[in-house]
This record gives structure tokens, sequence and C-alpha cells, in this order.
């Protein structure tokens, strides 16, 4: 019998017995990888078989773990294991979805300000981003797992592919909201990054976040906090000449 999970935006996802059915729905980004090649990360749920049109996992009995200390740590353990592999992953699509984003909200006549005037700032970012780590891209809140252990599972690899390393890492700390206090307990721990470039990762991944969440049929969320973040971070650099 499957019961269905109401976790995630884009997939239909339902429990089935011990085992986790993902529908897939896709669009131009999602799914490109060959999930099979993730078998060799202890992290990651078994899979079961892949089509087409779904995967089939190991079902993880477990919650959203508590953002602490020793998450954090297994966090950037996992994802540097990830980084540090030899695996390919599709190819860098994040250029990509944004052009198609920009595109959606222009046909929308969705104007946002600090959206139009960061246009040339983003390009610049991403024209100077590396494309030849294999990274998850997506990792937020509702993409781990915590089991009974204390094991931290990463799921939901649908948007994974090769591109920069900065960008994951500014990705999970703008996702998680980390302090400032926890950012540098992630930061240590994963112990290799340019802080430049990860500060110009922060700017790409609040810009990404509100193209995205204005892309869609509806809004999932309000932006208005990732909106004033980019106001800061456009104010800050100007003011300091960054």
């Amino acid at each position: 019998m499957k019961k269905k999970i109401t976790n995630g935006h884009t997939n239909t996802s339902y429990k089935e017995g011990d085992f986790f059915l993902q529908e897939k729905k896709l669009n131009k980004f999602n799914h490109k990888i060959d999930y099979e090649i993730l078998k060799e990360f202890d992290f990651i749920p078994k899979l079961i078989y892949q089509t087409d049109k779904e995967n089939k996992w190991e079902f993880i009995y477990g919650s959203i773990p508590e953002i602490n200390d020793s998450t954090l740590i297994k966090i950037a353990d996992s994802i540097k294991q990830v980084h540090n592999s030899k695996i390919t992953f599709p190819p860098f699509n994040i250029s990509a979805r944004i052009k198609e984003y920009r595109k959606i909200l222009w046909e929308k006549g969705i104007k946002i300000p600090i959206i139009h005037d960061y246009y040339k700032r983003i390009n610049y970012i991403l024209k100077n981003q590396d494309k030849n780590t294999p990274i998850h891209g997506d990792i937020w809140d509702q993409n781990l797992i915590e089991d009974k252990y204390g094991k931290i599972f990463i799921v939901d690899w649908e948007y994974a592919h090769m591109g920069d390393k900065n960008f994951e890492l500014a990705y999970i700390i703008e996702s998680l909201k980390l302090s400032d206090e926890q950012e540098t307990i992630f930061l240590e721990q994963y112990d290799d990054y340019n802080y430049q470039f990860l500060k110009n990762h922060k700017e790409l991944v609040n810009y990404l976040i509100i193209l995205w969440n204005n892309s869609q049929t509806i809004k999932y969320f309000e932006d208005d906090e990732f909106i004033k973040k980019l106001e800061k971070f456009k104010f800050e650099r100007e003011n300091k000449n960054v």
C-alpha cells in the first residue's frame, strides 16, 4: 500500500512498505544523473531501481535533523567526500537554469528590482565558476534525514551536476540559515574553500532561490528574507568596493 509523502516541491513521492517511491516530474534540468553511480556513498539510501518515470529507494526511518555542531560536522564530511570523489555527474546547469527562470519571470511580467540590479553581477559570478566538481546542488533541511542512530542521510540528488564546491557550501549555509558560529564550525570541518568565492556564491544562491520561487506555478514560500539578503550583500559590496 502506498502512502503519499507531502515533502518536496517537484516530484510525487510515496512510502511503500520499507521503500521510498519517487514518481518523476521532469523539467529541463532534473533527473539527468544515473543514480547507480551514488552507490559508493554510505550516507545515500540504497537504490532499488530506476526508470524514466520513477525511482525506488530503501526507506530511511528518521526525521529532519536538528542543525547543531554534530550535524554540521557530519554534513561537511559527507559532502566533502562527494566533492573529492572521481565520479562524473551531469554537466554544469546553473547558468541554463538562471537563464530559463529569468525568461519565465519576463513572460509572467514579474518585476523584482533586486533581480534586475543583480543581472550583470550574477553573470560575472557564473562566468568565473568552477565546473569540475561533483555536487548535490540542492541541500536544504528537507533533503537531510537523521536515523535513530544519529546517521545523517543526504537524499534527493535529482539536480546533481558538475559545478563549484563554493556554490555547494554557500547553498548549505544559506538554505539552512546558519548563524555565524554555525557557519564557522561547518567551514572549519570542510576546510578547503576560497572565502571570497564563497561570499560571491552566497549572492548567487539567494538570487537563484528568488528566481526559482517566482518561476513556479505558485510561490512555495515568501522570499522577502532572500531579497533583503541580496540587498544587504549589494550594499556591503558597493560600500567596500569588493
